[in-house]
């Protein structure tokens, strides 16, 4: 499948274009499914292991540099193509997360979920590279937020099955059975995928790493490479204080129980759909800048409603308001696309979001583990750290261009 679109065809998608979204939609819904894994299973992993909370944030920041060693795997699209990477990433998290189950110890659960963490994050990234390559300027922002609004369903999927696996033999175990689901549509992807347009237009790219860098610092691309560092650091610093601990969170000091996150899945479900999608529909309409300023700002004031509540109904709307805000990843996606041309476009993502922004995701659970033990309360320490999310702001306003519209399979777009 390689949707190719002559100059003044209409701006619409096409079943070639919804071919292409319905199959990366799978890929992408294991973004969701693994950041709300993360966070359900938290308690019970304690528990399992013996771990308190700072133990598993020591966890989480070891799994954390897998996104960062991702950076190897995405940039190699540059060079190889869009199709393998995407191919190879995907069949490699499905068999991490099955190995996942096996794991006896801390260690060892730790070490595979950071190894399956390279191949999500490249999965992720490649798909978002794909769509952005594929489909018309006008309709590329609708394109991304419904890839990620058909995506969301896994986001829902850990915690409204919490409740089930957790009378089977494998116990909370059972939930990375999940994560083996890409298997089933590797044949599909395999006989259908194409290369991008744009990928097999582009220039030569860079050699080498250092040559990566040097292009990336030069002084065309020296800001938009800061900026979207800075951006992807909180994104993911702020999404480890949003979601990871939550049901650590509301299971030790709220007294909940799964059968109430459970209940709250759907509702959760939902709210991340419409989001991806106001996120797709807001950027093509009032554009990116604007779009991800009110995401961050929004975001910020749920964390902190969220971990400083003690009632059931408002920490409930305010985590169903926070899986809105998913779309904040689509989002950033989609600026870090359309800011770098074709021949270094895999690698910006690398190096901006990777390399430097997982840092973010690395950092944050240490800090929330000490915090936490420190002040005594998960909740405390994640409604201070909740304003994190209006660090983005100044980056958004000051530093980024605006990229609505831009085309970015011409060498235009490219200079």
């Amino acid at each position: 499948m390689k949707p190719h679109r002559a100059e003044g065809t209409p701006q619409r998608l096409r079943a070639a274009d919804i071919g292409l979204i319905a199959m990366l939609a799978f890929v992408v819904m294991f973004e969701g499914f693994d950041i709300s894994l993360t966070s359900v299973v938290l308690p019970f992993v304690g528990k399992a292991y013996g771990v308190d909370a700072e133990g598993l944030g020591r966890s989480l920041s070891v799994i954390g540099l897998g996104a960062i060693a991702a950076w190897f795997v995405i940039r190699l699209s540059d060079r190889f193509g869009r199709r393998p990477v995407l191919l190879l990433s995907a069949g490699a998290f499905s068999i991490g997360s099955l190995a996942t189950i096996l794991m006896p110890t801390i260690e060892s659960y730790t070490l595979v979920q950071a190894l399956t963490r390279i191949a999500l994050v490249s999965q992720i990234a490649t798909a978002y590279l794909i769509v952005s390559e594929s489909l018309p300027p006008a309709l590329r922002g609708r394109a991304a937020g419904l890839l990620g609004a058909c995506g969301s369903f896994g986001a829902a999927l850990p915690a409204a099955l919490l409740a089930t696996v957790l009378d089977t033999s494998l116990s909370w175990r059972g939930l990375f059975l999940v994560g083996g689901a890409p298997l089933i549509i590797l044949p599909l992807l395999w006989f259908r995928l194409g290369e991008t347009p744009a990928f097999t237009a582009r220039k030569a790219a860079p050699s080498n790493v250092l040559g990566e860098l040097r292009m990336l610092v030069a002084p065309g691309l020296r800001r938009r490479f800061v900026a979207m560092s800075l951006l992807w650091l909180i994104v993911n610093f702020s999404a480890v204080v949003s979601t990871f601990f939550f049901t650590y969170y509301v299971l030790n000091e709220r007294g909940w129980t799964a059968a109430d996150l459970a209940l709250i899945a759907p509702f959760g479900l939902g709210s991340a759909f419409f989001g991806y999608l106001a996120a797709g529909f807001l950027m093509d309409g009032i554009g990116r800048r604007a779009t991800a300023a009110l995401f961050f700002v929004a975001n910020g004031f749920l964390v902190m409603i969220c971990y400083a509540a003690t009632g059931w109904l408002a920490i409930a709307a305010c985590y169903v308001g926070i899986q809105a805000m998913l779309g904040t990843w689509t989002i950033c996606f989609t600026l870090n696309a359309e800011l770098f041309p074709t021949h270094v476009r895999a690698a910006a993502n690398g190096w901006c979001h990777n390399l430097i922004g997982r840092w973010g995701m690395v950092g944050a659970p240490l800090l929330i583990g000490s915090l936490s033990r420190l002040w005594g309360s998960v909740g405390t320490t994640c409604f201070w750290l909740g304003l994190s999310c209006f660090a983005a702001l100044p980056v958004i306003l000051f530093a980024l261009p605006e990229t609505r519209g831009r085309n970015l399979s011409t060498e235009e777009s490219d200079a």
